[in-house]
């Protein structure tokens, strides 16, 4: 719908949106909180799990070494980075929420800041993403010897 202050271009530019998300605009700080929150749960769902790995790993040495051969499975490579992903955005994002909060007296700053937060954060995902993919130090677990008595 054209509304008449708003001009021709805006009624373009902002017609998809609307249709998708029900009216509501997005922007840098909305964007921000949501995935702030998704990466938190992200990162609480996978402490979760993490924990319960290692209980279940600790009743035998077979089944722990089980375990971390099936971490270096390329699926769990891609969970892995995605997991640095999160934690690294989570982290830097934390940050600047606290500047934006408690240091300056404006929030002028906080798109200019959040921009780069997430330029830090591509910029040391792909550097931390190259020792995370060179490290296969042991089988993987669809090798023949991998299992006792050669079963997949």
């Amino acid at each position: 719908m054209l509304q008449p202050d708003r001009g021709i271009g805006g009624a373009f530019r902002d017609a998809l949106p609307g249709q998708l998300f029900g009216g509501y605009r997005w922007f840098v700080g909305s964007f921000a909180y949501v995935l702030h929150r998704i990466t938190g749960l992200a990162l609480l769902f996978f402490l979760f799990f993490h924990i319960l790995s290692i209980t279940k790993s600790q009743a035998t040495p077979e089944d722990y070494d089980l375990m971390i051969r099936r971490m270096q499975e390329p699926d769990f490579k891609v969970g892995e980075i995605l997991l640095f992903a999160g934690l690294l955005y989570h982290g830097l994002n934390g940050l600047r929420i606290v500047l934006v909060d408690f240091v300056w007296q404006r929030t002028a700053w906080h798109k200019a800041l959040w921009w780069a937060v997430m330029v830090l954060c591509a910029a040391l995902l792909i550097a931390g993403s190259i020792p995370l993919l060179l490290h296969w130090n042991v089988a993987p677990l669809l090798q023949d010897s991998v299992l006792p008595g050669g079963r997949p």
